[in-house]
């Protein structure tokens, strides 16, 4: 395979660059190195980079509204702050930001020390990603673009893979695979997914269908089960169940919607607890999974 170069798109060696197309393929767009694998069983990897190249372009107008309303729903600092506690050091880690999108998350991740890699499958937000870093980052972060089903990555490659609602775009169980593969033995990965039983968050679907790409389907219980196939060992939390009605709080700035988020969530967490089988109907689900 060759050393991995940590400094950059376009120096970043690909075991796809060989004629034979079944093994897929490495060209260039726009200055990015541009990794393909045969993943194409129904068009689907085609029809998600038209829809996030689409929301590139629009600078996310169809999902302004949105974004706005939820964003003290998805604030990373409240998601992640238990896996951060149960994960421990990052540093010299090398991870993958799996479906990296601007690459915000890959931010925190950096900031723990960890040695990056961000793959998504729109080459505008991984043109934004790369360039939301200095210049002189390090260790520096290495974006590609690339299809999550079929990446080309050496098997074994990363000690952890992160996520941030990825999983609900891709054929499951190939992701899962591909996932599994790139792991080390014994690494593990996390990742944020929205399920699909909570009754305000499917009204809300119902009445935005534009805002998302057409393959994309919160996770279900069963999905939860098809996942334990591929790891070794699963664990979920459920995430909110009363948090999501003060959404329109977000509009007040990111202090509210941080404050009643909080607060929100020890109520949700408590009801969880208390009524163990409200957790099907939770807005989101954190996943960890171990190889």
């Amino acid at each position: 395979m060759g050393a991995y170069t940590e400094g950059g798109v376009r120096r970043v060696p690909s075991r796809l660059g060989r004629s034979d197309a079944s093994m897929g393929r490495a060209v260039r767009q726009g200055g990015l190195t541009v990794h393909s694998r045969a993943f194409e069983p129904d068009g689907r990897t085609e029809r998600e980079q038209a829809f996030h190249d689409g929301l590139a372009e629009s600078g996310f107008r169809g999902r302004r509204l949105l974004n706005m309303l939820s964003a003290g729903l998805y604030d990373k600092d409240i998601l992640w702050e238990p896996v951060w506690r149960s994960i421990g050091d990052l540093h010299g880690k090398r991870v993958l930001d799996y479906g990296c999108g601007v690459g915000d998350f890959s931010g925190a991740l950096w900031k723990r020390g960890a040695r990056v890699h961000g793959i998504d499958i729109c080459e505008g937000l991984v043109t934004q990603a790369e360039t939301s870093f200095p210049q002189d980052a390090r260790p520096a972060p290495v974006f590609q673009v690339m299809d999550a089903h079929a990446t080309s990555f050496p098997d074994g490659f990363f000690d952890h893979v992160f996520g941030n609602g990825i999983l609900h775009h891709l054929d499951l169980d190939a992701a899962l695979s591909e996932i599994a593969r790139v792991l080390r033995p014994g690494g593990s990965a996390f990742f944020q997914e929205p399920l699909a039983g909570h009754p305000w968050v499917r009204l809300v679907r119902r009445l935005t269908p534009r805002a998302r790409s057409a393959d994309e389907r919160p996770l279900t219980w069963g999905d939860i089960d098809r996942i334990r196939r591929h790891f070794r060992s699963v664990e979920h939390t459920e995430i909110y169940l009363v948090t999501p009605m003060a959404a329109p709080l977000s509009l007040l700035g990111s202090g509210t919607a941080r404050w009643t988020t909080r607060r929100l969530k020890t109520i949700d967490d408590g009801l969880f607890r208390l009524f163990p089988r409200s957790r099907r109907l939770a807005w989101l689900t954190m996943l960890a999974l171990w190889k």
